[in-house]
Formats: C-alpha cells, sequence, structure tokens
C-alpha cells in the first residue's frame, strides 16, 4: 500500500470504531451484548463495510457476521481473519472491533488492486466473546469449531430469557446452531488483531507486538482458619491469626511467581477477615488466588509450590488451609509459523518485532482447538482496556494495516499452509506411544508413578493427551481428590526414608534415585532417620512420605522431626501433598 492509502486506511478503521461506538444500548456509554438489538444493527453495518470491500457476506446461525473474498480458485481454502463485536458494559472502542475493522482494510487493499490469492480470505465478528449478557464467553467462535454445549440454549440471562428465546428474537433458529460449524477443510489458519490490554508495547516505545499464547488461568476460594480472640488480652507468641497467615502467603506469592517463569502472575483479589472487628483478632480469613501463564506446565508448578507453601504456614501457625479450584482454562499457544511470518512483518514495518504473551482471553483460544492461530497486538495508552479511556493511536493503527496485509498475503499467497505444533506443546516419543496403547500397557506404563488403580484408570481413561503440560494436568486434578484411602493404599508401596529398596523393578530404582541424597556412609543420619521413622510410625500408623528428590539427607531429617509435631489431619494433608508432589515428578520423568 501506498503511504497515502495507508493513512486513509488507517483514519477509515478510526472513523468506523467511533461508529461502532454509537451503537449502544446505553446512552452515553458502550455495552453492546449477545443477540440484542445493538448487536444486530452493528452486525448490519461491518456487513455493509465487508461488502464495499469486494466481499460475500452473511450471517451465520449463532449471529457471526461473516464476509469472503474468495481466493483465485472458487471454493478456496480460506485464511479466517476475526475477533469480536460484543463489548463489556461501559466499554472501550477498540477491543474486539479494531481486529475486525483492521481485517476489513487488508481484504480492501486487495480488492483496490483487483488481486486474488491462493487462499480465500474470509474475515468474521464474533458475536459473543466478553459472556456479558449471559456469562458464557466464546459463544461465537465455538458456533464455528461446532462446540457448543447443548446446555447453553437453556442458560439465561439476567432478566431470565435464555439464549434459545434471545436467538428465536434476533430471528435465529435455536435447532440451527449446528450448521454455523465450518468443516476442518474449510480453514487453513486464523489470524486476530487485538489491543495488547496491557503496557508492554508502551513501556518498549513499540506499535506492534507478536502473541507467543494466551495465558492460562487456575482461580481457588481460599481459606486460612484459626482462632478468634480478644485483641488485648490474647499474648502475641500464641495467637492463631488468620490474617498474619494470609499475609505472609501472600508475601511469598508475591515473591515467588517471577521465580518461576517470568511471564507468570498471582493475584490476590479478593479478602475478607472475620469476624471482622478492629478490636478482635481475625479467626478466618477468607481469599482468592488467580494464575494465570503462557505455559501449563509452570503454571502447575507454581500453584503446587503455592498452595504447599500455604499448607506448611497453617501448620507452622497452628492454623488449617483449604483450597477449593472453581475455575480452570488451559494456555493456548500461538502457531510458530503463524508467529514468525507476524515477527517478519512487524519487523518490516516498525524496525523489530516484540514477542509477547496474552494475559487476557480471546476467541483464539476456541478456534485453536482446530485450526492454528496467530495473534498481532496494538499498543493501547497505559495498557487500559474495558474502559471508556481505552485509546489507541492513528499511526499506530497504520502500521498495523501494513503489518496485517503483509502476513496475509505471505500465509494466503502460499497453496496450502504448513500447520506447526504450538510453542508450549511438548509431545515426546514417549506420550505418543501412551496414547496409542492398549489400556492394560498403558496401565503397565504409568504403573510406577503411584499404587493407585483408580487414578491410573482415570489417566488412561484421558487419552490421548495433546501434551506433556495437558497430561499433568490431569493427573494434578485427580491426585487433589485423594483421601485417606488413597493415602493408606499408596503408601503400601513405599520404602521407609533412608531404607533404600532392592530389586530391579522401575519403582525401587525410582526411589533409590530420589532418595540419593541420603548418603549410605552417614551413619549418624541414618540412625536418626531410622529412630524418626519409627517415631511417625507410632504416632500416625502408616510409613512417612515426603518427595526426597531435591532434598538433602538434613533436609528431610528436619520436615520429619517438625511433621510429629502434627495432628492427625494435618499430616494427612501433608502426606497427601507429598504424595501428589511425588507422583507427578515420576509422571513427569517418563514422558519427558
Amino acid at each position: 500500500m501506498k503511504a497515502a492509502e495507508v493513512r486513509e486506511a488507517a483514519a477509515r478503521v478510526m472513523a468506523r470504531c467511533d461508529a461502532l461506538a454509537g451503537i449502544s444500548e446505553t446512552p452515553g456509554s458502550l455495552t453492546r451484548v449477545y443477540l440484542s438489538p445493538e448487536h444486530l444493527r452493528a452486525n448490519a453495518l461491518v456487513g455493509e463495510w465487508m461488502a464495499a470491500a469486494g466481499m460475500t457476506v452473511w450471517q451465520d446461525s449463532v449471529g457471526n457476521i461473516c464476509g469472503r473474498y474468495e481466493g483465485r480458485q472458487s471454493g478456496a481454502t480460506a485464511l479466517l481473519l476475526g475477533s469480536h463485536l460484543d463489548t463489556v458494559r461501559n466499554a472501550g472502542r477498540y477491543d474486539g472491533m479494531l481486529g475486525v475493522l483492521t481485517a476489513i482494510e487488508t481484504v480492501q487493499a486487495l480488492h483496490q488492486r483487483g488481486e486474488r490469492l491462493p487462499m480465500a480470505i474470509e474475515i468474521i465478528g464474533f458475536g459473543d466473546e466478553e459472556g456479558t449478557r449471559f456469562g458464557i464467553t466464546l459463544l461465537g467462535s465455538r458456533g464455528i469449531t461446532g462446540s457448543w454445549p447443548e446446555s447453553w440454549l437453556s442458560h439465561p440471562d439476567g432478566n431470565s430469557i435464555t439464549v434459545a428465546q434471545a436467538m428465536a428474537d434476533a430471528g435465529l433458529r435455536s435447532e440451527a446452531v449446528h450448521q454455523a460449524a465450518r468443516r476442518m477443510e474449510e480453514i487453513a489458519a486464523y489470524l486476530e488483531l487485538h489491543i495488547e490490554q496491557g503496557p508492554c508495547l508502551e513501556q518498549e516505545g513499540l506499535a506492534l507486538g507478536v502473541v507467543t499464547a494466551i495465558n492460562g488461568a487456575r482461580r481457588l476460594n481460599c481459606r486460612f482458619t484459626g482462632e478468634a480472640g480478644h485483641a488485648g488480652t490474647v499474648p502475641m507468641a500464641q495467637r492463631k491469626d488468620a490474617l498474619a497467615a494470609a499475609a505472609e502467603w501472600m508475601l511469598f506469592t508475591e515473591q515467588a511467581t517471577p521465580k518461576h517463569h517470568p511471564q507468570l502472575v498471582a493475584t490476590v483479589g479478593t479478602l475478607s477477615c472475620s469476624p471482622g472487628a478492629v478490636n478482635v483478632i481475625p479467626g478466618e480469613v477468607t481469599l482468592s488466588l488467580d494464575v494465570r501463564g503462557p505455559e501449563d506446565r509452570a503454571l502447575a508448578e507454581l500453584l503446587s509450590e503455592l498452595l504447599t507453601q500455604a499448607e506448611a504456614i497453617a501448620l507452622r501457625r497452628g492454623l488449617r488451609f483449604t483450597a477449593d479450584e472453581y475455575y480452570q482454562i488451559p494456555a493456548t499457544g500461538c502457531d510458530i509459523k503463524l508467529q514468525q511470518a507476524l515477527t517478519r512483518a512487524v519487523t518490516e514495518v516498525q524496525g523489530r518485532s516484540l514477542s509477547l504473551p496474552s494475559g487476557a482471553g480471546h476467541d483464539a483460544i476456541a478456534i485453536a482447538e482446530r485450526w492454528p492461530v496467530g495473534m498481532l497486538f496494538v499498543r493501547c495508552a497505559g495498557g487500559i482496556s474495558h474502559h471508556p479511556a481505552e485509546s489507541v493511536r492513528e499511526k499506530d493503527v497504520a502500521l498495523a494495516i501494513q503489518a496485517y496485509l503483509k502476513v496475509v498475503c505471505e500465509v494466503a499467497g502460499a497453496d496450502h499452509f504448513p500447520q506447526e505444533k504450538p510453542l508450549n506443546v511438548h509431545v515426546s516419543a514417549t506420550l505418543t506411544a501412551f496414547n496409542q496403547a492398549t489400556v492394560e500397557d498403558a496401565r503397565h506404563q504409568i504403573a510406577h508413578c503411584v499404587a493407585l488403580s483408580d487414578w491410573r484408570n482415570a489417566m488412561v481413561a484421558g487419552r490421548p493427551y495433546a501434551s506433556l503440560e495437558s497430561l499433568l494436568l490431569t493427573a494434578d486434578e485427580l491426585a487433589r481428590t485423594w483421601d485417606g484411602e488413597a493415602l493408606s493404599q499408596a503408601l503400601s508401596a513405599h520404602p521407609r526414608i533412608g531404607e533404600k529398596p532392592p530389586g530391579a523393578g522401575k519403582e525401587a530404582d525410582l526411589s533409590r534415585r530420589e532418595q540419593s541424597s541420603v548418603s549410605d556412609t552417614d551413619s549418624a543420619l541414618n540412625q536418626a532417620l531410622r529412630a524418626g521413622n519409627l517415631a511417625y510410625e507410632q504416632r500416625f500408623g502408616q510409613v512417612f512420605l515426603i518427595r526426597a528428590s531435591g532434598r538433602s539427607g538434613e533436609e528431610i531429617l528436619d520436615a520429619l522431626e517438625r511433621r510429629l509435631a502434627n495432628d492427625a489431619q494435618q499430616e494427612q494433608r501433608e502426606a497427601l501433598n507429598q504424595l501428589r508432589e511425588i507422583t507427578l515428578l515420576r509422571l513427569k520423568e517418563t514422558f519427558q
């Protein structure tokens, strides 16, 4: 595109963002929700712009507005571009809309030149990404992937209007939802342009960046339970202050998170103290934990450490800690080939490129379940989004259009798109063999990890696993359901610490390696461990269990002596946590 054409295109995008911002159910602010009259008006307007750019336009059976710019041959596989047209309440005018409108400009540029590519170009304005109306996200993008749960149709909004009724009110048929689904061979890949919704590009002084992955997330409700007491009469050394424990854990969370991975984040967003009086020691604190990151394995390891530390803090202070995970979504890796193409284009238009993850969710999450995805970020002022102050620069939009067009021409200019695994997906030959093995062989392959047949059966039933990360995530979820009965069963196969088992079996070999830090020649240490094991077994009626890998013999002995002071309930929780860590460690070693 010539410089004047780029400037005109950017100005047109900005003006169209303003026009769409005027289509709102709330005067003076922007709110546009799925299947509302405003949503349908926005679809109609965007459809007019698509048609003016030479596209065939239709609205699909779940309310997405779609346009197709045909390739050199009719019926060619399409490169899909898009984003969403719905908003949160009191929204900004660029989140979602910018991606749809810049995509139209890439087609407009091809149409003005009369140019057709080997692939067709399709643009889609998704009807629902935010989930504002029904509390369900990605309805539009899950429509084209064919992954709508049937239960969604009966889900009500705040006015008790179900999705099915809203569809009928909008002139759509709920029984035709499946017709929005696209066949795999129809689409080669998906590209999405979006505002960053964060400050990284602005801090780097760059207009554009390339997304590596959309962060996975885990959310938990957590609770420290101690004892309320009189603020004036209970000595400091005798308090069981739930708030002090929570504060210690929050500080640990802040310090430990960046040590695991530079792009991991953890947030305690809510905190509630009970009884909540100025002259009463807090006896109970409930708080939320939100952890996110671009790699599932690193995320699971961080969460494991944070929960282990919370339990340790509670035990040391004589409190109880519980955590209930109520939400999780795995990380979505962006396709390597698309990242490379985006990086080349961004480098060409702005001199260098920055790769970064997305901390927010996008329609690409759903699309990635079926097709390769790539994302281009555009700088937004102050990293502000989901707010009327959301702002982008017109000159940044001009650069984005140039980069976007270059990528579209490169990808859609090929006869086919070579699909690659995302950066964060690790699939070993051993995992592939596990996925393809018979049930009995697969059970045998993981039998050494833990002596729990129900766990092995569930792991085998969960096949196939797309990555080591997804396998470990499933294993961790299953392990968090274990109880005292499972612990007793598993402990029957564990040797005492310091008494390395003989034999040539895989589990025996693992145990010997895990206990390699316990020196056979240190008689004093071994004697102390034997005495500690005996005292532990007399107190709790079971073998002392600890993840020995990475711990010295002295550290193991210290932990044993500390845990002897636990009550039965506290020790069961700690032993179960150690069993989970050992199992995940062995599983990871098996499939790496």
